[in-house]
C-alpha cells in the first residue's frame, strides 16, 4: 500500500555538543505549522577508480558522509530562530516573557546543531533516521498579501546512525502555536512604515561548515563564517525616497551626503509579526541596511506601478514576547 506524508513525523531538538544530545526525548520539537520535509539526502562522496588496460571501473573508494535536508512550514513561534542565531536572553519574572537573539554579548562563535528525527510508518517495517551534527545554514522567511508566512531552512550534516525500526513519539512541542500570515505582519525600512507593501522576504545564513577528520568518514565539529542577512520587498511606488536613498550611497546627482547606510536610527529594518502586542509577537531588527538595487516594474495603462528592493544588513535581533516560561 503506498505510503503518504500521514504516515511520517519530523521533529527536531538542540544538541548540547556537536553530535550529541543530553536526553534522546529533548528530540521533541516542530518546526511550525503546516511543516514539511521537501528534500532529504544522503551521499557517501563515491570515488570510481579505474585501471590501466581495462575500459571498465575497477574498484570503488567512499569519502565523506553528507547529508541535506529541505524543510518547509509556516511561522508559528520564534523558537526557530535560536537555529541560526544561538540560545536566547530570557527576561522577565512573569508572563509574557521576552527572549532575545541572539544573546547578550552577541552572536556565538560557533555554530548551534540539533538533531533532527525523521520517522516513517512503513507498510513490511518501520523506518527512523536520526541525523546528528545538523547545521542549519540557512532560515528564510517570505510574508507575500494573501498568503502564509512562510519559512525555509536548509540543513546541512555528516553524521547519521544507523536506522531503527520502532517509531518514537509525535513531536510534543511547541506547547503554542498560531498561523502568522501576511496580516499579522509590517515592515519599516529606513526607518519608516512601507506602504503598501506586497511582499517581503529575508534570508538569514550561517555560512556554516561541516569539519572532518583523519579516521572517520563522518564529521567531528562544525564551524561558522560570516553571518549573512539579505532580504527584499516590493511595494507601491509613491516617493523617490528610496530612489534618493540609493544615489546617496554612490553620492551621485544627488544633493543628500554620502550614506553608508539607509539611516533611519539604530533600527532600520523592522519586520514583526504580531499575534498579540502585549504576550505573542516576533520582532526582527537590522541596522547596517544597504540597497543593492531597485526595480520598478507595472509602468503601464491602468496597472499599479510598484518598485522592488533588495537589501543587505549588517547586525540583526529578534525579540519575541511569549506566555511560555522556556525556550521551545
Amino acid at each position: 500500500m503506498v505510503r503518504t506524508g500521514a504516515h511520517a513525523y519530523l521533529k527536531y531538538g538542540f544538541e548540547t555538543a556537536f553530535a550529541t544530545i543530553s536526553n534522546a526525548n529533548l528530540i521533541n520539537k516542530k518546526f511550525g505549522l503546516q511543516d514539511k520535509l521537501s528534500s532529504f539526502s544522503l551521499t557517501n562522496n563515491k570515488v570510481d577508480l579505474n585501471k590501466l588496460n581495462q575500459n571498465t571501473v575497477d574498484k570503488y573508494a567512499y569519502g565523506q558522509e553528507s547529508g541535506t535536508m529541505s524543510v518547509g512550514f509556516t511561522l508559528s513561534n520564534p523558537w526557530i530562530f535560536g537555529t541560526v542565531l544561538g540560545a536566547p536572553t530570557k527576561t522577565g519574572s512573569g508572563s509574557p516573557y521576552t527572549y532575545t537573539y541572539p544573546q547578550t554579548g552577541g552572536l556565538p562563535k560557533t555554530p548551534r546543531t540539533i538533531q533532527v528525527e525523521v520517522g516513517f510508518d512503513g507498510a513490511s517495517a518501520d523506518i527512523v533516521r536520526t541525523a546528528k551534527g545538523c547545521l542549519v545554514n540557512s532560515l528564510s522567511i517570505n510574508a507575500a498579501v494573501g498568503g502564509l508566512a512562510e519559512c525555509t531552512t536548509d540543513i546541512t550534516y555528516g553524521k547519521e546512525s544507523a536506522p531503527s525500526t520502532s517509531l518514537n513519539a509525535v513531536p510534543t512541542l511547541p506547547s503554542v502555536e498560531f498561523p502568522y500570515t501576511f496580516a499579522h505582519a509590517e515592515l519599516y525600512f529606513a526607518g519608516q512604515l512601507v506602504a503598501q507593501c506586497q511582499d517581503a522576504s529575508m534570508n538569514i545564513s550561517q555560512n556554516t561548515e561541516l569539519l572532518y577528520g583523519l579516521n572517520s568518514h563522518q564529521a567531528v565539529d562544525s564551524f561558522r563564517r560570516v553571518l549573512s542577512m539579505t532580504g527584499s520587498f516590493r511595494a507601491s511606488l509613491i516617493d523617490k525616497d528610496l530612489l534618493e536613498k540609493l544615489l546617496a550611497q554612490i553620492k551621485q546627482d544627488t544633493s543628500a551626503a554620502y550614506q553608508e547606510t539607509v539611516g533611519g536610527g539604530a533600527t532600520e529594518f523592522k519586520f514583526t509579526f504580531i499575534k498579540d502586542n502585549t504576550n505573542e509577537k516576533i520582532e526582527i531588527s537590522m541596522s547596517g541596511l544597504g540597497i543593492n538595487d531597485l526595480s520598478v516594474s507595472g509602468i503601464e495603462p491602468v496597472e499599479p506601478i510598484f518598485e522592488e528592493i533588495t537589501w543587505t544588513a549588517k547586525t540583526i535581533s529578534v525579540v519575541a514576547k511569549s506566555t511560555i516560561a522556556a525556550e521551545e
